[in-house]
């Protein structure tokens, strides 16, 4: 149905679809109110719902229409004929029927319609309830609605639209019949209907040109565009003002429907035409190619024919081959006349062949059927080519084989006459030409025959298989050729008949030759052996007839006599084959057989007796060889037995002496049986000699004879030497024996005595302290014990005494004794015997400590009372300590609390010396070897873990009564200063003076210097408030600490917490009223500034205007007197025209100014008006007589010129009253801002602008969230997932909290900060402890993002469908995290716009750089386990990170993965591990208190290493080394130094902070005391029960002996070497101790200075280091190297110096912090056990230390401070060049010239290092990565001099390192951000 159709009704607008939606999507059907609803017919009804029914598309029918039915002004009785005919006739499905009745008549008619009785809802409404069901955006205003429709449009754009849908139907149709018809596959079968077809098709194209597409294409385009500027659809498609409903502003769904479909239909046709084009062309393309196609099977028919007539032709006599020579040759140029006529033809098939290849290339359509034509061709000419090439190859073998036959016949003849010769010739020569010249004939007669029989072979095998592999379809498959196969076989055997015949006779006479010749040969052969004996033979025998003086001379003469017989070889080998051929020539009858057999005898009897001789000389010279070789090895046996009988005996028992003396009297044995049987051989060589000169008639050869014989007296002097040799090995093996005899008694009696050590030791482990009786009867039995090991001992020194006399008098004899390689037999037993005599000292002395040990016990008591009392000391302390739990809530009472406090610690400090006199007690028992080392120094630990507690809480006590009152004075005064800055800012000012103030000559800066100031003042107040708030910060941290650790204090904090709140929220607000009237003062004097440099502008173009423009007019009034003179005029007026144009700029730049500057409300509006008055009057009237100057003088010139835009162009212009963009500034030549500077001004409103408006958006998505997602969790509405019940605070963490800050607070807040770009830091500063929040946000994600993946997932994407969110609950999860990040982009951006230092922009970033970190460290901080204290209590996390450790109290010292934790009050080591759903969670291990902390920073062999440790200076029991997991390991070099000095940086400062409260004698902390032995291990760094002992690490130890030193306040050093108070040196002179107080040392030991006695100059007390124990005593000072030491006064005054250098006045800085402290370069000297020591050098106490106001200023401070040591350092270097510098900006160890350099400059002295002096240097100079002292061998000396040398270098770089700013982890591994 269309519209025309039902045109009159729809012009009665009795219902229509206004393109509205209800909520759900579906159509809305609106009837309209109206009177004369009976005047319609049913029918007509009918026709037009079905109609409207029809236009909505499927989808949105598929919802079910919404019919809205207004009974306004209606009649009541028309509703049900309307709801009946929709009922019946209504052909979509009605989802609801809403009727429209007045108010005050709903109520009376609802029921009367009976809406029971239709199918569909149908429901009474008013105005107000129809937009429950419709949006008002989707109602026409009829319905108060704002949809708008106008109902004539909509049927005139239904009628043209299905006037195009028919038009484009029908063409479209016409379109597709055209293609179907070129879409045929149907093609001619000959030549003549190809070409029709093509003719046809041609008229086809011209039908589809004459197609109306252009007019059907413009038709639906005007429809288009009707549509689109349709007044509905342009009115929806504007942008939605601010404020509007959603929906409101869209096209009517409807009208929009109907584009897509008008675009469809236009792209079908367009798509249609395009495909017939396609189509077209494509069988054009196929009826040429048919029609080529046609073409191509004409001409290869032709070719067919052609080839099967040349076929029979020549089939007709293809199998004759000839008989002769003569007639196959005619057979083949018969044959060559016929191939060429046919090859002429082939140039024909290659063309047509040539023209299917292309069609073919070309794609034709019937590619198989051409591909075949041309391959059958291509068929039939191969195979008749093939059967051409076959005929002429068989006729060229059938000429070839009977000329050859020809030949051999004519040659028969002569080879019978040659081969049949009967004479014989008797010469050799002419015997071997004979015999050459027949075989020459044979091999030319066999040549003959093998061409002859080869051609006949293959001319056989190519008529019987004439055919080639796979030619099985040839036309010759069929050939016969029999007869010339049987006429072929004819000849052959012909032709071997012959051959047979003169082989037969040439064999006859070859016999013959050959018999004659052997005749001749043997004679001669005979003569020639018979020659070469005579000649060569006998005289090689003569000439040699020696054997050799010597081994190599025989041996040569041996091998050359070898070499002779391999030549004579020959000979006899032809001697052989003469006598055997003789045998065969006698039997021959050619010559006499007598004459032959006596030359036969003769030669076989020289040859015997020849070879009898050479065998005879071979003897003798293997006799010869034999001796001098046996020769040979006795003289090198007897040298090596000399050497080793000459040799010292070495065996390490009993048993392998007798062994050896076994040994001996084998080799004895067997040297005299090899010398014999050696004697013998030469013996019987001599007589062989004598035996072969007789039989051969020959005198001997003497002089090898005498050569025997003095080989022979030779040996028997050397058996005679080894004689006596063998005897004094004997006498040595014998002594030997004897040794090892003594040694092995006197290691069964050291045995012994070592047992008896053992049982005493485990006496002495196993003593009962309190029995004294028991005591008594072990000394007695230990005494018994000792006096019977001492017989034994004697026993065997006597046998050793007795051994060693005989030794003696043996060595007096002249025989050296030596045993145990290169040591004197002698010295051996004498250091037995030593040996023995020190284990029997060693039993005194072991007598002596047992018997001390009831002395100990007593000592051990009276320790044991005094740690009980000084427990109970304490104990008091913390009572008084827990009496005073009141948290300052006025200045007045935090001042009270202070003093209170400095009293309690004078009071405690009596307790802190009697704790020290304790541990020094314990140290004094601890250095003598106590028995019981543990109990003392569990009595030690008792008391120092008591004092750390006291001071633990003293401390924490002592930061918040300090905290307090810097609180409570910043706040005092920052208030103060507040309200004063209020007061002054209210005042109204005019700082200008108007117009009246400035003149002429007035200086316009003045304005400046105000604002400057204006600036100033702010950023001084801003960071007052901040440095409030952060004492604030500090109070209520301190505050929570105590009530943390100090339960009972938790109820006094709850209203000083309150005041403090209370203040800050006041301070708050004075702060936002200060900067309020700040910025509205700031605008004022902006205003200010303008109008001056304004007024400025204005007077400047006035002055030019009457100055030079005036001047200009006033002298050119006349046009001219020539026409040159005109031209010239004008030239000068156009320059002027220039300068003036600028001007004009200018005044135009003015007047824009001066309407944005009254637009905007300026102060100055008035005078500005009046000054741009005056200006553009004065200018206009100066450009019109400019414009009036020019005309004249065109005129005058008879130049036409453009009027108009002669007179614009120095007239101004229309200007707006505004700049577009941003406010214009004026540019003046003094204050012009510069391009930059605009820009970058431009930049910070617009990031101030992003700041606000993402701040915005942000906290609606916060909203959104919470009211869609968190509320369909938590209403019950719908029913939610188990796994997540009850887990809305596990999902959605903090969000609400995060959402009220961000609402309430901090949008209000950053909006404050929109004009003041560079401040809004200072809101990131002011709220910053609200951020926390976002570190619980983070800390909960993980557990939110692993809680929806498992259970909610689904849940959630339903929830998001259900409202169309554009967000998943992820998205907007990760919002508060993504923006954290935000923040720190927008702020660095920022920053970059800013001046340096302007604003706290850069304090604001810290402040969002923080959250990650802080987040990640909580992160970490929650998988911390079994840390059993309150974590709370441990103070702020400050670091994190995973380290490899080295402990130097393991068995295996390999580094371990271990994770670490700095707190302020503790370091906390823990292992990663992980659980068994791969999670990883850390173990705690152990903790180190930062107040016993000292670090270490550089460590020799690992740029990236550093140490802790605990105790008065690092050593190797108490240094832990460290190394950062990451960094050096991962990453670069410098990446991980850099961490290592943040973390060295911020150890430090927490060191120096916990340091910095304590006073007096509390500075010096009690220290658990050090075992003087190797097998204690300290309990501060101890591995957990199940530790992995072989855990991976690069395995390095840690060796490292040093003495105790003084400790330094900070306990940090800037290397690994020694530091300390005490000095180390090393003896030059051997010194012997005369009595029990002195000390007994040797030259180059290492020994530890402890005090120069004041009684004795020339004596110092020292000790040793080199030990365990160490023992003390006095020494002379001459025997030590102590000239370049300092004394310990020296000493004090530099730390003296120190201080005062350290300590920052108080004045400097604002009320309430307290003095920056550079960390500590205090020293004080530690006192040891022993003689009076120097007491400790102390410090006053120091206020409490408050975070440094800003970065920059702190860190230029340090510098100054640096700079100052520095100095200090310089002076003290010049003053003592020997001395080693060694110092840093954070703790500094004064040390002189350093241990190394005196230990390798004594060792160098001395020439060479004895044992102890070499201990001493391995126990210094070790480095952190190399392996123990006994594994890698001593460094060379010059290199560790060297290396000491370039330290100070190192320290200097220090410096740099640690000045910088603190690096800030902004990593985030566990949030995807």
């Amino acid at each position: 149905m269309k519209a025309m159709e039902v045109l009159p009704i729809l012009k009665e607008k009795v219902a229509f679809l206004s393109g509205g939606r209800d909520k759900r999507g579906g159509p809305v059907l609106t009837f309209p109110s109206r009177t004369n609803h009976d005047r319609i017919r049913h029918e007509d009804l009918r026709r037009l719902i079905a109609y409207l029914a029809g236009i909505p598309s499927e989808d949105v029918c598929k919802h079910g229409f919404t019919v809205i039915v207004d009974m306004r002004g209606s009649k009541w009785d028309s509703i049900k004929p309307l709801l009946k005919i929709l009922q019946e006739s209504f052909p979509c499905c009605i989802h609801i029927a809403l009727i429209i009745k007045p108010d005050n008549f709903w109520q009376k008619q609802r029921t009367n319609f009976g809406s029971s009785k239709f199918e569909f809802e149908t429901t009474m409404v008013s105005l107000e309830g129809l937009s429950k069901v419709v949006d008002p955006s989707q109602l026409t205003p009829d319905f108060e609605g704002s949809l708008d429709y106008n109902h004539e449009e909509w049927i005139e754009i239904r009628v043209a639209f299905e006037d195009f849908t028919g038009n484009a139907r029908h063409l479209l149709a016409r379109l597709e019949e055209m293609q179907e018809t070129v879409t045929r596959k149907d093609f001619p079968q000959d030549l003549e209907g190809a070409r029709r077809m093509i003719e046809e098709h041609a008229a086809l194209k011209k039908r589809v040109m004459k197609a109306p597409m252009e007019e059907v294409d413009s038709e639906g385009q005007r429809l288009l565009q009707r549509i689109q500027s349709s007044e509905s659809y342009a009115n929806r498609t504007v942008p939605v003002p601010p404020g509007q409903r959603e929906g409101q502003g869209q096209p009517n769904a409807d009208t929009q429907g109907l584009l897509p479909r008008i675009s469809a239909l236009l792209e079908k046709l367009h798509s249609t035409r395009q495909n017939l084009h396609q189509a077209w062309h494509v069988r054009k393309l196929q009826l040429d190619q048919c029609f080529q196609l046609r073409l191509f099977e004409q001409d290869a028919e032709k070719m067919f024919d052609w080839i099967m007539h040349n076929k029979g032709l020549f089939l007709a006599g293809y199998t004759e081959i000839g008989n002769n020579h003569p007639h196959a040759m005619e057979l083949q140029t018969q044959h060559n006349h016929f191939a060429m006529n046919c090859m002429n033809v082939y140039v024909n098939i290659n063309r047509i062949m040539s023209v299917g290849n292309r069609l073919l290339e070309a794609g034709h359509y019937a590619s198989q059927q051409i591909k075949q034509i041309s391959g059958q061709l291509e068929q039939e000419w191969k195979a008749f080519a093939a059967a051409l090439d076959e005929r002429s190859a068989l006729l060229e073998m059938s000429a070839t084989f009977h000329q050859k036959c020809d030949q051999y016949m004519s040659n028969v003849d002569s080879w019978c006459k040659a081969c049949g010769e009967v004479d014989l010739p008797s010469e050799l020569q002419d015997l071997e030409d004979a015999i050459h010249h027949h075989q020459g004939l044979y091999e030319h007669i066999t040549a003959a025959y093998s061409e002859v029989s080869q051609d006949g072979k293959a001319l056989l095998d190519k008529l019987q298989r004439p055919l080639t592999p796979g030619s099985a379809d040839s036309l010759t498959a069929s050939a016969n050729y029999s007869k010339a196969v049987h006429h072929v076989l004819d000849i052959i055997h012909e032709v071997l008949h012959h051959q047979r015949q003169l082989e037969n006779i040439w064999q006859h006479r070859k016999v013959r030759l050959h018999q004659r010749l052997q005749l001749c040969v043997f004679q001669q052969d005979v003569q020639q052996v018979l020659d070469w004996i005579e000649n060569h033979g006998e005289a090689f025998l003569s000439k040699h007839t020696g054997v050799g003086k010597s081994l190599h001379r025989a041996r040569a003469l041996q091998k050359r006599h070898e070499d002779f017989e391999e030549v004579a070889q020959n000979t006899y080998t032809n001697a052989d084959k003469l006598l055997e051929a003789a045998e065969q020539l006698a039997q021959t009858g050619e010559c006499d057989p007598e004459e032959i057999y006596q030359a036969a005898h003769q030669l076989e009897d020289r040859i015997q007796d020849f070879v009898r001789r050479v065998e005879q000389r071979k003897v003798l010279l293997d006799m010869s060889v034999a001796f001098h070789t046996h020769v040979k090895e006795l003289w090198t046996w007897l040298e090596e037995l000399q050497k080793e009988l000459l040799d010292d005996v070495y065996a390490e028992s009993v048993e392998a002496v007798q062994d050896l003396i076994k040994r001996f009297g084998q080799q004895q044995q067997t040297t005299l049986q090899f010398t014999v049987n050696v004697i013998k051989e030469g013996e019987d060589l001599i007589q062989q000699l004598r035996d072969s000169a007789i039989s051969s008639n020959k005198t001997p050869h003497n002089s090898s004879i005498n050569h025997i014989e003095s080989v022979l007296q030779q040996l028997d002097e050397a058996q005679a030497q080894m004689e006596e040799l063998f005897q004094e090995r004997k006498i040595k093996l014998e002594l030997f024996l004897q040794l090892r005899i003594f040694e092995r008694d006197a290691i069964d009696i050291i045995s012994d005595l070592d047992s008896w050590n053992e049982e005493l030791s485990q006496q002495m482990n196993d003593f009962d302290t309190e029995d004294l009786t028991l005591a008594e009867q072990r000394l007695q039995h230990h005494a018994d014990k000792a006096l019977t090991m001492n017989n034994l001992a004697f026993h065997v020194i006597h046998q050793g005494q007795e051994l060693l006399q005989y030794v003696n008098e043996v060595q007096a004899s002249g025989v050296e004794l030596l045993c145990d390689r290169d040591v004197d037999m002698a010295t051996r037993v004498q250091d037995l015997l030593e040996f023995l005599h020190e284990k029997q000292q060693e039993l005194d002395v072991a007598a002596e400590q047992h018997r001390r040990h009831l002395e100990q016990c007593v000592q051990l008591r009276h320790l044991q009372a005094e740690v009980k009392q000084v427990l109970g000391w304490i104990r008091n302390g913390e009572s008084m300590l827990n009496a005073g739990l009141i948290t300052a809530s006025s200045l007045q009472e935090a001042e009270q609390l202070q003093r209170e406090h400095e009293q309690f610690q004078h009071a405690i400090e009596k307790t802190h010396q009697s704790a020290l006199q304790v541990q020094q007690k314990a140290e004094a028992l601890l250095q003598a070897n106590h028995y019981d080392m543990d109990m003392i120094r569990d009595c030690a630990e008792n008391v120092a873990s008591h004092w750390q507690q006291l001071m633990l809480k003293m401390e924490d006590r002592l930061k918040l009564v300090n905290a307090s009152v810097a609180f409570y004075k910043t706040s005092e005064q920052v208030c103060s200063v507040l309200e004063s800055l209020e007061q002054e800012y209210k005042r109204e000012e005019d700082w200008c003076g108007g117009a009246d103030k400035l003149g002429p000559n007035c200086e316009t800066d003045h304005v400046s210097p105000m604002i400057s100031k204006h600036l100033e003042q702010k950023e001084a107040f801003l960071k007052a408030c901040t440095l409030a708030r952060r004492n604030a910060d500090v109070f209520l941290k301190y505050m929570h600490r105590n009530s943390v650790s100090m339960p009972g204090m938790l109820s006094h904090v709850k209203a000083p917490e309150q005041q403090v709140k209370n203040i800050l929220n006041e301070l708050l607000q004075r702060e936002n009223r200060v900067l309020h009237f700040w910025t509205m003062r700031k605008r004022r004097l902006d205003q200010c500034q303008q109008y001056v440099v304004f007024e400025r502008s204005a007077k400047q173009a006035l002055e030019w205007i009457h100055d030079t423009g005036e001047f200009y007019l006033s002298t050119h009034t006349s046009t001219g007197s020539s026409i040159h003179h005109t031209q010239e005029l004008l030239k000068e007026h156009e320059d002027f025209h220039i300068t003036a144009k600028q001007t004009k700029e200018r005044v135009k730049l003015l007047i824009q100014l001066a309407d944005g500057f009254c637009d905007k409300g300026h102060s100055h509006a008035a005078e500005i008006k009046k000054w741009v008055t005056a200006v553009d009057k004065r200018y206009r009237d100066f450009s019109l007589r400019m414009d009036k100057y020019r005309t004249s003088l065109e005129k005058a010139l008879g130049i036409s010129s453009d009027s108009n835009k002669a007179s614009k162009d120095l007239q101004l212009d229309i200007i707006p009253a505004s700049a577009p963009g941003s406010e214009v500034k004026l540019r003046d030549a003094a204050h012009e801002l510069n391009e930059e500077k605009r820009k970058s001004a431009r930049r910070k409103d617009f990031i101030m602008a992003e700041l606000i408006q993402t701040e915005k958006t942000y906290v609606r998505d916060l909203r959104e969230c919470m009211d869609t997602y968190l509320w369909e969790m938590t209403s019950g509405v719908e029913e939610i997932p188990p796994g997540i019940v009850n887990k809305e605070h596990i999902i959605f963490g903090n969000m609400q909290d995060l959402y009220e800050f961000h609402h309430n607070i901090f949008l209000k807040e950053l909006e404050k900060y929109e004009q003041l770009p560079e401040d809004v830091g200072h809101c990131f500063v002011t709220w910053a402890d609200k951020f926390q929040m976002y570190v619980n946000y983070c800390k909960n994600k993980p557990d939110s993002t692993q809680l929806i993946l498992e259970h909610a997932g689904g849940y959630f994407d339903e929830i998001q469908q259900r409202h169309r969110l554009a967000n998943s609950i992820s998205s907007y999860l990760i919002k508060p995290v993504q923006r954290i990040t935000k923040y720190q982009l927008l702020l660095k951006e920022l920053l970059t716009c800013c001046e340096e230092g302007k604003g706290e922009i850069k304090d604001g970033l810290e402040v969002m750089l923080s959250v990650p970190k802080r987040a990640n460290d909580a992160m970490h901080l929650s998988m911390l386990e079994g840390f059993d204290e309150n974590i709370e209590s441990q103070g702020e996390l400050i670091l994190q990170e995973a380290f490899q450790v080295w402990d130097p109290k393991t068995l295996i010292r390999k580094g371990r993965e271990r994770h670490l934790f700095l707190f302020e009050m503790s370091l906390i080591f823990s292992k990663e591990v992980k659980d068994s759903n791969g999670r990883s969670k850390y173990i705690y291990k152990s903790k180190l208190f930062t107040s016993e902390l000292g670090v270490t920073e550089h460590v020799e062999g690992d740029p990236c290493k550093f140490a802790l440790w605990i105790g008065r200076t690092p050593t190797s029991d108490n240094k832990i080394v460290l190394k950062l997991s990451q960094g050096c390991k991962h990453g670069s070099m410098a990446s991980g130094i850099e961490n290592k000095q943040d973390w060295i940086k911020h150890i430090r400062e927490v060191i120096q902070e916990r340091t910095v409260h304590l006073k007096g004698a509390l500075k010096e902390p009690i220290h658990i005391p050090k075992a003087s032995t190797s097998k204690h291990k300290g309990r501060r760094y101890t591995p957990r029960d199940g530790e992995d002992l072989d855990s991976q690490g690069d395995g390095s130890s840690q060796p490292d002996t040093i003495s105790l030193a003084s400790r330094t306040s900070q306990n940090t050093l800037d290397s690994d070497k020694l530091s300390g108070g005490c000095e180390l040196t090393v003896v030059i002179h051997d010194f012997m101790a005369g009595n029990s107080n002195e000390l007994t040392v040797r030259r180059g030991q290492t020994v530890e200075v402890l005090e120069r006695l004041h009684d004795k100059p020339d004596w110092c007390l020292v000790r040793t280091t080199d030990r365990s124990p160490a023992l003390e005593g006095l020494v002379p000072c001459a025997t030590l190297c102590i000239a370049h030491s300092r004394s310990s006064m020296e000493m004090e005054g530099i730390f003296n110096h120190k201080d005062a250098l350290s300590v920052c006045s108080n004045d400097a800085i604002l009320p309430g912090s307290s003095a920056t402290l550079q960390p500590g370069h205090v020293m004080g000297s530690q006192s040891s056990p022993g003689p009076k020591r120097p007491g400790n050098t102390l410090r006053k106490w120091l206020t409490s230390p408050v975070r440094r106001l800003s970065s920059g200023k702190a860190d230029g401070h340090v510098k100054k401070l640096a700079h100052k040591h520095k100095k200090s350092r310089d002076v003290r270097k010049n003053a003592d060049p020997g001395s080693q510098k060694d110092s840093d900006d954070s703790a500094a160890t004064p040390q002189d010239e350093t241990l190394e350099e005196r230990v390798r400059n004594e060792g160098l002295s001395s020439g060479t290092l004895s044992k102890s002096s070499s201990s001493g240097m391995q126990s210094c100079g070790e480095e952190e990565g190399e392996e123990g002292a006994d594994a890698v061998p001593l460094p060379p000396p010059m290199a560790i001099q060297q290396h000491s040398l370039l330290q100070p270098d190192a320290q200097d770089d220090k410096h740099y390192v640690d000045l910088c700013p603190v690096f800030v982890l902004s990593q985030f591994p566990y949030l995807s951000i």
